[in-house]
């Protein structure tokens, strides 16, 4: 079973969190939306324990299986994380020779977010653990350092309990449930406790899979129309307003929206199956992992070399021109990057969002 329309989520929450990177821009800041969609992470990560439990709840049985489960998923993660590391690496000794030798940068270079030992970290994928007091090189990158240990924790979770995931998640979220009270409902962490915040979500999107199973859904296609059509204004609205001591509230509302959408049943799900909108999900690990390194090269290279100035008009050429590269390095990175550990039968095989679920 393909979960298409929720893939195309997943590529649509990948531009928002673009976008919330780029609300510093006068043309973007004051929108309370933008402003809060970096909590579209804990949406990959719902998603991700929803279609992991789909594909992968019946194939771990014991420490052999696991193992090829960590295999699989450390080829479908590494590839392109330490891709952008490396070009970030580049980036960085490019600005050294721009500071240098052409104008003095406001911001240091190889600053303490972009330290051996941090780069070491991204290379083992430990960068957010609680190693470090801020994200280093690659931002965005934490999210898989989190979702690659959540993956072994799940699995072993399995085995441990059996494979009964009302008490494995009853467990998991209990714990979870005791350190987001003693942290006044808060989950948005990353570097420190990016790990549980990850987890928290994982094991929503869990048993959001369990239930969808196991509850009948008999709806009439005007039904479904309408739930979709709510469920979108209701996602605008709660990420527009929720606060930090209510963000523990958002994995289980995006739980509610993959749920319906992964029936396909209603308008707005037909209309994200359609292909021309599945590019979005295929790229969305990339545009996840390509977009802060294009920021950071078009701000240097618009702003500082180019000096164009910050009129809403050079703003949004900068927004579009920053959009545009992240497609085209992620078409890039998507072709030649992120498979290129697969073998060449999955190479060729089509994606489904259940395969491409990595953030």
């Amino acid at each position: 079973m393909r979960f298409r329309a929720v893939d195309t989520f997943r590529g649509i929450a990948a531009i928002l969190v673009i976008l919330f990177h780029l609300q510093h821009l006068n043309l973007l800041s004051g929108n309370d939306f933008i402003a809060r969609s970096d909590i579209f992470v804990d949406f990959f990560f719902v998603l991700s324990g929803f279609v992991m439990t789909h594909s992968n709840y019946g194939k771990i049985t014991n420490l052999a299986s696991v193992r090829l489960f960590v295999i699989k998923r450390f080829k479908r993660l590494y590839p392109l994380h330490v891709f952008t590391l490396l070009l970030v690496l580049l980036f960085e000794v490019f600005r050294y020779g721009v500071d240098r030798y052409v104008v003095k940068l406001a911001n240091p270079v190889f600053a303490d977010d972009k330290s051996l030992p941090s780069f070491i970290a991204n290379l083992t994928l430990t960068q957010s653990l609680n190693l470090f007091d801020r994200v280093t090189w690659n931002g965005p990158s934490w999210s898989i350092s989190v979702e690659f240990y959540t993956y072994i924790l799940w699995a072993l979770g399995l085995l441990l309990f059996r494979k009964n995931l009302l008490l494995l998640g009853s467990v998991g979220l209990g714990l979870a449930a005791w350190f987001i009270a003693q942290h006044g409902g808060n989950i948005i962490f990353n570097y420190d406790y990016g790990l549980i915040r990850c987890l928290y979500s994982f094991l929503i999107g869990m048993l959001a899979y369990r239930l969808s199973r196991r509850l009948p859904f008999t709806f009439s296609y005007g039904q479904y129309s309408a739930a979709e059509i709510l469920l979108i204004g209701l996602a605008m609205l709660t990420v527009s307003s929720f606060t930090h001591p209510e963000s523990w509230l958002m994995p289980l509302f995006f739980a509610i929206l993959i749920i319906v959408f992964s029936r396909e049943g209603g308008v707005v799900s037909n209309l994200l199956v359609k292909e021309r909108f599945e590019f979005l999900g295929k790229l969305s690990y990339s545009y996840y992992l390509n977009h802060t390194l294009v920021l950071a090269v078009m701000d240097l290279l618009l702003f500082k070399l180019v000096k164009l100035p910050h009129t809403s008009l050079a703003e949004l050429l900068y927004v579009v021109v920053c959009l545009a590269c992240v497609h085209v390095l992620s078409v890039f990175t998507y072709r030649h990057v992120e498979l290129i550990l697969q073998s060449v039968s999955s190479n060729r095989a089509p994606k489904t969002a259940v395969d491409m679920a990595v953030v």
